[in-house]
């Protein structure tokens, strides 16, 4: 009998989920253990100061900025021109010789075509295969997030392992609830083979849990329940209603028509918000409200580094959740580093949400990222 062919090329496991969704705490918690503490990364992120790159800095030699633009539609020749030159790079022992690779997506970033883009390029099929595609869902936000983001219910579907993230942030009751409406949603998608569940609080989900899910999903035709602790028991859902949308066959649906519409095409703004050292870390608390009170939905994700009057911190707030997160920033700084939030909103803007930025100093800086 001859021995099964090795495939030689380089894995790669694209990270996505909508904003704020917890990916990047969970690829950073990833990185230190053994299965992908050697990986190459690219990050993708909108705006022209990336935060997700600068948190990940050090953990590890070989990694690449993919920068104002969504690798699912306009950066998708930057997403290639990356994983190119990490190869190359590789090869000529310019940076360490990595066994796998991650990209982690920007939160809008549709998974299909960065996907189908790796299957269907001749260069990149011929040095790095597919080993799956990871999403993250917020246990805290996801039903306003799959309800209302078409983005959301794409990463949804297109996944291969789900994360149900932030659990500590929701009661037990409230979570087992929302894993019946997340199955019963992936049923009414009839996916041909849906997706892994696992859970992770405080980005406490092992590397090891994550990679041994995708083998038992690749390895068998059939659903596999994992038997990792954070793994969720698939059943059967007949629940008549669920918090998502739901339908029969015939009916007509709104939602999902605007998905088979969608077809990739989404558009964001990328705004900075610079912030002065001489602002008191409470009063920037207060401006982030004012933020969100003005400009509600169409504020879709803040964050960054600022330099205030009590010390450094790095400001993150997700979509629908009410306040955002402040800790002291423990990240190294260089005479580069810029005081501001990277302001994501949804675009065109209404006329009252724009002139209301202009008044605050935010601007777009000549980013407007069609993703």
């Amino acid at each position: 009998m001859n021995a099964p062919i090795l495939d030689k090329r380089i894995p790669v496991y694209l990270l996505t989920g909508y904003l704020g969704s917890g990916k990047t705490s969970l690829l950073k918690s990833w990185l230190a253990q053994d299965e992908f503490k050697e990986a190459a990364l690219v990050i993708n992120e909108l705006g022209e100061v990336g935060l997700d790159n600068q948190l990940l800095s050090g953990a590890t030699e070989s990694s690449a900025l993919v920068a104002n633009a969504c690798v699912c539609c306009t950066g998708l020749p930057g997403l290639a021109e990356a994983l190119e030159d990490l190869f190359w790079a590789r090869l000529e022992r310019r940076m360490p010789r990595f066994p796998n690779l991650v990209i982690e997506t920007t939160g809008l970033a549709e998974p299909g075509p960065v996907a189908e883009a790796l299957r269907s390029s001749d260069l990149l099929k011929e040095r790095y295969r597919l080993a799956g595609v990871i999403t993250c869902l917020s246990a805290s936000t996801a039903d306003a997030v799959l309800k209302q983001h078409a983005e959301a219910r794409a990463q949804l579907a297109g996944a291969d392992v789900l994360i149900m993230t932030k659990t500590d942030l929701v009661s037990s009751a409230r979570l087992e609830a929302l894993h019946l409406r997340v199955l019963h949603q992936l049923a009414h998608l009839e996916l041909e083979k849906p997706p892994s569940l696992l859970t992770s609080a405080r980005a406490n989900l092992s590397a090891e849990d994550l990679i041994n899910s995708l083998a038992r999903r690749f390895i068998s035709e059939k659903e596999v329940v994992p038997s990792s602790a954070h793994a969720l028991a698939l059943q059967v859902v007949t629940t008549p209603s669920h918090a998502l949308h739901l339908h029969t066959p015939a009916e007509h649906c709104a939602i999902c028509e605007h998905e088979h519409a969608h077809a990739h095409v989404h558009s964001a703004q990328a705004l900075w918000w610079p912030i002065a050292s001489s602002t008191a870390i409470e009063a920037l608390q207060a401006q982030v409200g004012e933020l969100q009170q003005n400009l509600g939905a169409e504020l879709l994700r803040l964050k960054g580094r600022v330099q205030t009057t009590e010390g450094r911190y790095v400001i993150q707030l997700a979509p629908f959740e009410t306040h955002a997160e402040v800790r002291p920033d423990e990240l190294a700084c260089t005479d580069n580093t810029r005081s501001g939030l990277t302001v994501i909103v949804s675009s065109p803007l209404s006329e009252a949400s724009a002139q209301y930025l202009v008044q605050q100093g935010i601007s777009s800086l000549g980013i407007d990222a069609k993703v």
